[in-house]
């Protein structure tokens, strides 16, 4: 076939082959992986024949390779007189290199969204680190091998060497198994995998030096997690095993499976905490806090809705305004503040109940009203069904009873006005300010609540109540005997 791409005028550049009748001329490259052809006839003289063509192949070193076909298109249109330019008469086979060696992710992260991206869109700006987060047992990626290629032969039948892969460099740090020849890469923990100057692990800390800002965005990490600065507005951090801030937290969302500290928070009503241990900082203010541990606050609560298991406990200031429901009991220097801010406290109960049971009393007081209005006997009687049932798991709850529960309320200074206390169905509103220090528990026998000289949070509400009836009877038998 002639090649259509040829140049339009002679290649004299290459081997020149004069005869009578024509001039040939071959084109071989260095590399001796082509050979092209070009053919010039004269007026006079006789037409070059197969037999020449292949003979002047051969002897300029064209011995493989050779396309037929295009020889014999060649030969054709030489035979009928046609100039023919740069057709391609043979081939060698180049070599193929190899594959360098390269690491997969199994679960590779989402793209990484740039600060200066022109069309924002949907984009969350404030995603900004993407965690290849990895469980333990998890498949992390696999290594491919180099591969070694294969080599190529130019025209002259020679074999023309190709270059081979360059192998991964790598190593495997802690907190990885390999599998399947060192080739599979497993996590034997729980935590973000790495690679860091050709090792790969599975850190399961991760440490932020500054603050979570646009330059680190949300973080969400499977492990510890510590700031040494600030954590700015927006940008929610989530640390399943722990979470440690040296600064203060704007309005966000704190979510950890373990413990958190930090300095302080203003949530301007909107932040967020959930807390799976212990949960300490300097002050808080204005954040919705759910936590299954302890809330230990150095200065003071403002404002806050806390939802704990544990117990609440400020050492140098006050809990005011917004509510508290602590299983464990409050402790504070000062409850409610000088203005008579309402301050709603809950003690000795399990929110989760408490929420429950509110859930329930409210399903009840509508099938009641149901059932006033209902026209049938057999509507009232399956409305009756529904109510028994509910009253039977609001038996349940209240009947229930829970170890770590202490429904016991310590004023180490001052207990405010309007201050409103409840012990697990006994509510009292303060009316006159109250100095401390002083312990406060429900009176079972009198009903009303008790006032008593403080005690450690440690000593169980239960156990002074039990004490204190002891004492009265005991009492009280003495003087019938006198």
């Amino acid at each position: 076939m002639l090649d259509t791409n040829a140049a339009a005028e002679p290649k004299t550049g290459g081997i020149e082959i004069k005869q009578p009748g024509y001039t040939l001329y071959l084109i071989i490259p260095d590399t001796c992986l082509e050979c092209r052809c070009s053919y010039i006839p004269n007026e006079e003289g006789l037409m070059i024949t197969r037999e020449g063509l292949t003979a002047a192949l051969q002897m300029n070193g064209v011995l493989e390779g050779i396309d037929q076909e295009a020889v014999d298109d060649f030969i054709i249109n030489a035979t009928a007189g046609r100039q023919q330019l740069g057709v391609l008469l043979a081939s060698g086979t180049p070599p193929v290199d190899g594959i360098d060696g390269f690491f997969t992710l199994t679960n590779a992260p989402e793209p990484v969204v740039e600060e200066d991206e022109p069309e924002f869109g949907d984009m969350n700006m404030y995603n900004v680190v993407h965690f290849v987060n990895v469980l333990d047992g998890d498949e992390i990626g696999r290594i491919t091998p180099a591969t070694m290629g294969a080599p190529g032969r130019d025209l002259k039948g020679e074999a023309i060497l190709q270059q081979p892969g360059t192998s991964l460099n790598y190593t495997i740090g802690k907190n990885i198994r390999v599998e399947e020849n060192g080739l599979l890469l497993m996590a034997t923990e729980t935590g973000r995998f790495c690679q860091l100057k050709g090792e790969f692990s599975v850190e399961q800390e991760y440490v932020v030096k500054g603050n979570v800002g646009f330059n680190v965005g949300t973080i969400d990490f499977k492990g510890f997690v510590t700031v040494s600065g600030d954590v700015l507005d927006n940008f929610d951090v989530t640390a399943t095993k722990g979470l440690t801030i040296r600064g203060n937290i704007g309005v966000c969302s704190i979510v950890s499976d373990g413990n958190i500290s930090f300095c302080g928070m203003d949530g301007q009503e909107k932040g967020k905490i959930v807390c799976g241990g212990t949960l300490r900082a300097q002050f808080i203010h204005d954040t919705d806090i759910e936590c299954a541990g302890d809330v230990i606050v150095d200065v003071e609560i403002h404002n806050c809705n806390i939802r704990t298991l544990g117990r609440v406990v400020v050492n140098k200031d006050t809990i005011s305004g917004g509510s508290c429901i602590a299983q464990g009991g409050i402790e504070s220097k000062k409850l409610g503040s000088a203005s008579s801010r309402r301050t709603n406290l809950l003690v000795g109960v399990d929110y989760r109940d408490f929420e429950e049971l509110k859930r329930l009393l409210t399903e009840l007081t509508g099938l009641q009203q149901q059932i006033k209005e209902a026209c049938s006997l057999e509507e009232i009687t399956g409305l009756r069904l529904q109510a028994g049932a509910l009253s039977d798991q609001i038996a349940a709850i209240r009947t229930k009873t829970v170890t770590a529960a202490n429904a016991k309320i310590n004023v180490r200074t001052r207990l405010y006005e309007n201050v409103r206390m409840e012990f697990d169905g006994v509510t009292e509103i303060i009316q006159e300010q109250k100095d401390g220090p002083i312990s406060i528990i429900e009176n079972n026998s009198e009903g009303g609540l008790r006032f008593l000289s403080l005690s450690n949070l440690d000593v169980k509400a239960a156990d002074l109540e039990l004490a204190i009836l002891r004492e009265e009877r005991n009492s009280s038998k003495a003087q019938e005997e006198d």
